[in-house]
C-alpha cells in the first residue's frame, strides 16, 4: 500500500519541470524585451536631443549670419538629420527648436527634446 501512495505522489509531479522551465524562458524573455525598449528609449532621447542642439545652433548662426528665416535652415538641419522639425521660435537672438524622432516602441512612438541657441553676453 506504501508503494501506492508513493507512486501515485510522483506521477503528479511528471511534467511540472517543464512547464516551470516554459515559464522561466516566458519570464525572461518578458525582462530582455523590457531592457531592449527602454534602451532604445533612452538611444532614441539621446538622438533627438543631440540633433536639437545641431539644429538650434545651426539655426542661430543663421540669424546671426543675417538670414531673413533661420527655421528654415533648422528645417534643413533636421531633415538631414533624419529628424522632423516640430517648432522653431526666434526669440530677439535665440533660437528655440524641438525635434521629433519616431521610436519602434509601441507605447511611445515618438520621442521629442528641445534646445535653444544664441549669442551669450560677454562682461
Amino acid at each position: 500500500m506504501r508503494g501506492v501512495i508513493c507512486s501515485i505522489s510522483y506521477e503528479s509531479d511528471r511534467g511540472s519541470g517543464t512547464v516551470a522551465g516554459a515559464m522561466l524562458i516566458l519570464v525572461v524573455g518578458v525582462m530582455l524585451s523590457v531592457v531592449a525598449a527602454a534602451g532604445h528609449l533612452l538611444v532614441c532621447q539621446r538622438r533627438a536631443q543631440a540633433v536639437a542642439d545641431v539644429v538650434a545652433v545651426s539655426a542661430a548662426n543663421a540669424l546671426r549670419n543675417g538670414s531673413d528665416d533661420p527655421c528654415v535652415i533648422a528645417r534643413v538641419t533636421a531633415s538631414a538629420n533624419e529628424v522632423r522639425l516640430r517648432t522653431c521660435v526666434v526669440d530677439a537672438e535665440d533660437v528655440q527648436v524641438t525635434t521629433i524622432v519616431p521610436t519602434q516602441v509601441p507605447f511611445a512612438a515618438q520621442v521629442s527634446r528641445s534646445a535653444r541657441a544664441g549669442p551669450v553676453d560677454c562682461e
